[in-house]
C-alpha cells in the first residue's frame, strides 16, 4: 500500500465515492466532487490501474490531479477517476488484472462522459497487463468524445509521476490527444 496521501482540500469529501470489487482488490471508480463546483461537470481522469485511493484518502497521483483540475479546468465540478485495468496493484505483479463487474462499471462511465483526461503515460505490458491491447480494445468506446492530455509535446498521455511534472508542477497545458498517435512512443 503506498503512503496515505490527503485529498486536496477543495475536495467535498462527505460525497467522494469509490467502488471496490472483488472484496477491495478492484477499483472500478473513484468519483471526487469539489466543494465549490457542485453544478458543473464531470471530467473522466483515466490512468493505466489504481491505487487503493478511497473516500477517506488520495496518493500522490489523485492528489495531484485534484490540484491540477481544481486550478486549471474550472468547468469540472467533478472527477471520476477511471483506469485501463481495476487491479489495484502497484507493482504490476498480479494475475487477476481484470474484473467482470468492474468492465462493466468503467465501460457505462465511458459511454455515460464526454471529457476525459489520459493520464495512463507509455503503454506498454507489463506482467498481465496487456495495455496497448486494452486501449485498442476500449477505443470504441472513445468516439466523439473530447480527450485531452498533459501538454510536454509528446505522442503518448504523460503520467503527473512524469520526470517534467513529478507530481508538482502544475503549470502544465493540456492538448487533445489522438489516437492517431502511438501511445507508446516517446
Amino acid at each position: 500500500m503506498a503512503r496515505p496521501v490527503p485529498h486536496f482540500e477543495a475536495v467535498d469529501l462527505a460525497r467522494v465515492r469509490a467502488i471496490f470489487v472483488r472484496g477491495g482488490t478492484h477499483r472500478a471508480l473513484l468519483k471526487i466532487p469539489f466543494r465549490d463546483r457542485e453544478s458543473k461537470g464531470t471530467l473522466c481522469v483515466v490512468g493505466q490501474n489504481p491505487s487503493d485511493a478511497d473516500e477517506q484518502r488520495a496518493d500522490k497521483t489523485v492528489n495531484y490531479l485534484e490540484r491540477y483540475v481544481h486550478a486549471h479546468l474550472p468547468e469540472y465540478g467533478a472527477m471520476l477517476m477511471l483506469n485501463l485495468y481495476t487491479r489495484v496493484d502497484r507493482h504490476k505483479a498480479a494475475g487477476d488484472v481484470e474484473h467482470r463487474q468492474a468492465d462493466r462499471i468503467l465501460r457505462c462511465a465511458i459511454r455515460k462522459h464526454r471529457d476525459f483526461l489520459f493520464v495512463f503515460g507509455q503503454v506498454k505490458n507489463e506482467g498481465a497487463y496487456r495495455f496497448p491491447e486494452r486501449l485498442e480494445q476500449l477505443r470504441p468506446l472513445f468516439a466523439g468524445k473530447r480527450i485531452l492530455q498533459f501538454d510536454l509535446g509528446t505522442s503518448f498521455p504523460p503520467h503527473p509521476g512524469n520526470a517534467r511534472i513529478i507530481y508538482r508542477n502544475l503549470e502544465v497545458g493540456v492538448k487533445a490527444f489522438s489516437f492517431g498517435e502511438a501511445p507508446g512512443e516517446p
